[in-house]
């Protein structure tokens, strides 16, 4: 675990799980840690990502003891205590590939102290960092109960994660302050861009600054500058100074540019691999 940004972090995980395991009992399995605390570069701004595997699904009485159990540590004060984000997950659903990104799961949002039913973790993306990269803080090896998650899987999502954010990103420009027209989350769009082509290209999940150093260098150079000052600003003033700013009117039409950009990169191939499954079914019928 990174405690180096934040020293509080080792404590308040310590008093989450305590209580996590207290609340849940023989229903309790284990707590891991994804995002980028797994992936690298956690940073000042980044959320402290859990993920918490159940025996069975969660019970009424079970939701009500967690519920008070992350409100406390929220009121605990500091940083990490204020941004945990994560789910709980059954480990029948685990392996319900039919069931990925369908299913919702309990879900405690950044900053909030609510569990609310959400499909949020319920992805592709998230399994494979639990099972490939996840850090252990109590429960069995993922490897032992999860199974691989498919590289087709992984990258579909992540040509259809960019057609989702393409959407929402222009549907904010040009409109009252929201969440993509902020200096936040201007630059969130583009270095989940260059994210998303990462696991498009390699099938993997890798952490926010691999995306960067991959796209500069790999894709059209005329977007270069774009991807630096974006991740200059993510390095830059703290979150809740850029949610509060708007970004330029001009960056917002350039990255959504990008975004467009990006968008025909994943979805060029996905039909280039159509075709070819195409081709090789015609042939061996």
């Amino acid at each position: 675990m990174d405690s180096e940004v934040y020293p509080e972090l080792t404590s308040v995980l310590q008093r989450f799980v305590v209580g996590v395991q207290n609340a849940l009992g023989s229903n309790f399995l284990g707590v891991y840690l994804v995002g980028s605390l797994a992936t690298g570069d956690f940073d000042l701004d980044s959320d402290v990502d859990f993920l918490i595997l159940t025996n069975a699904e969660l019970s009424d009485a079970e939701v009500r003891s967690l519920q008070t159990i992350h409100g406390g540590i929220h009121a605990l004060g500091c940083y990490p205590a204020e941004h945990l984000e994560g789910s709980y997950i059954s480990t029948d659903l685990l392996n319900r590939t039919d069931l990925v990104g369908v299913e919702p799961l309990w879900f405690v949002d950044n900053g909030s102290t609510s569990l609310e039913r959400s499909i949020h973790d319920n992805r592709w993306h998230v399994r494979w960092v639990l099972r490939e990269r996840g850090i252990t803080i109590i429960g069995p090896d993922p490897k032992t109960l999860l199974l691989p998650v498919p590289t087709a899987a992984l990258r579909s999502e992540a040509v259809a994660a960019i057609q989702d954010l393409k959407s929402r990103f222009v549907a904010e420009i040009d409109r009252p302050l929201g969440w993509f027209n902020t200096r936040f989350g201007q630059s969130f769009a583009v270095l989940t861009c260059c994210r998303m082509l990462y696991t498009w290209k390699t099938g993997t999940v890798q952490s926010k600054l691999s995306g960067v150093k991959w796209a500069e260098q790999s894709i059209d150079p005329v977007w270069s500058e774009l991807i630096r000052k974006a991740w200059t600003e993510r390095m830059g003033v703290r979150f809740g100074d850029k949610v509060r700013q708007p970004a330029q009117t001009s960056l917002l039409h350039e990255t959504a540019k990008f975004i467009a950009y990006a968008q025909s990169l994943g979805e060029s191939s996905r039909g280039r691999i159509r075709a070819t499954r195409k081709l090789s079914a015609h042939r061996s019928g």
